[in-house]
């Protein structure tokens, strides 16, 4: 059994400081209510309707003049909590707690966060969170006020930093996006060709050995921001017969709808090993000496390239794909060789720091949930 630190107590929601106390979420408000059930029109005028759909989470940005907490009570939004601090109508597929003036309402918005109220929903047909169960709920509360402010106060520092973070990210891929289109623009003394005259669409596997080790990478191994998220090493005696082949420095892009919409496709030129396979729904470009791996990649991820052969896609509903042939037609205007090295280099640095920015995000989100932890179980003290 592990030793209770000394200042801290033991209690039925784990362990916590000696002076902090266990309240019930039903003790900490004024009141816990559903909205009404009317339509939008009686209900909204110039103010925004808050039903369970709406409610998609907190925005970081926030005014401290606020005192309610909307809790998404039905549907697949269901034990969502965001915050509000202006004027509004509420569903009654929402709930709306008022807190007392000596509660920190920030506080309890990343307590409700960190307890995961998915664990209070019930119902598999129509998920639900009743006002009962959050008024049962108990939990670790600071003696004072202001020590709650400060554990809601540097949480909400890492929250706006992570939003900043994610609006730079945001702002660099609209700026990579327009330097591509610049970059790929027509030129003087470029050459206009089939973007299928710079590659081998989909070429024949060669003989391997059974214990060669070989890269698999499914549709999800593969962002919308044209990045390999996850090599699976495994022996070409495992893989699957029917898979799309490829080697290192291939470019391929998902050939099915909404894949091939939404981005999905890359340049191979980081795979792990020489050989590899993947999804089905991969059209393979093996690029010949008329051009560079990545120039031909970053014309498959323009915003022209996808909407030129969006409509050209074939197949049912929902199976849509993107022929062959409309990719190996799609026309480019081709530098140099040297010219496409050139802007290959250009975008890649780009894509390099999108990508570090990415990682510094993931590491701010973790560093969060370590906050998290614990200052709201009090392992940590702002006093």
């Amino acid at each position: 059994m592990n030793k209770i630190p000394e200042g801290y107590k033991q209690t039925e929601i784990g362990v916590i400081p000696s002076d902090w106390e266990k309240k019930l979420m039903d003790e900490v408000s004024i009141s816990i209510n559903s909205g009404k059930s009317k339509t939008k029109s009686e209900l909204g005028g110039n103010f925004p309707i808050y039903g369970s759909t709406g409610i998609i989470g907190f925005s970081s940005k926030f005014d401290y003049e606020g005192d309610r907490l909307l809790i998404a009570r039905v549907g697949a939004n269901a034990g969502t909590v965001n915050l509000v601090d202006y004027k509004y109508c509420v569903s009654d597929n929402t709930l709306m707690v008022r807190l007392q003036k000596e509660i920190d309402f920030l506080f309890i918005f990343y307590f409700l966060n960190y307890s995961n109220l998915n664990k209070l929903i019930f119902g598999s047909g129509q998920p639900l969170i009743t006002g009962t169960q959050l008024k049962n709920l108990p939990i670790p509360l600071p003696p004072t006020k202001s020590e709650q402010t400060a554990i809601a106060t540097a949480l909400n520092d890492t929250d706006n930093f992570i939003t900043q973070l994610e609006k730079l990210i945001a702002k660099k891929r609209n700026i990579k996006q327009g330097a591509m289109q610049e970059l790929l623009k027509p030129k003087d003394g470029w050459e206009v060709r089939k973007l299928g005259e710079l590659f081998e669409l989909n070429p024949s596997k060669p003989l391997i050995k059974q214990e060669e080790i070989v890269i698999f990478l499914g549709m999800e191994d593969i962002s919308e921001e044209g990045r390999i998220t996850n090599q699976h090493l495994i022996l070409f005696s495992q893989i699957k017969k029917g898979l799309t082949f490829f080697k290192k420095n291939d470019v391929i892009v998902a050939k099915i709808t909404p894949c091939f919409e939404n981005g999905k496709g890359v340049c191979l030129d980081t795979l792990q090993t020489i050989n590899g396979f993947g999804s089905t729904e991969f059209h393979v470009l093996r690029i010949n000496e008329k051009s560079v791996p990545r120039f031909v990649f970053y014309h498959t991820q323009t915003q022209q390239f996808r909407k030129k052969l969006e409509p050209e896609m074939t197949g049912t509903a929902g199976q849509k794909r993107v022929p062959s042939k409309s990719i190996v037609n799609y026309q480019v205007s081709v530098p140099p060789l040297q010219e496409q090295t050139r802007i290959a280099q250009i975008l890649s640095d780009m894509d390099a720091e999108i990508e570090a920015l990415e990682k510094k995000l993931d590491k701010y989100k973790m560093i969060k949930q370590g906050m998290m932890e614990n200052l709201l179980t009090g392992k940590i003290r702002l006093v």
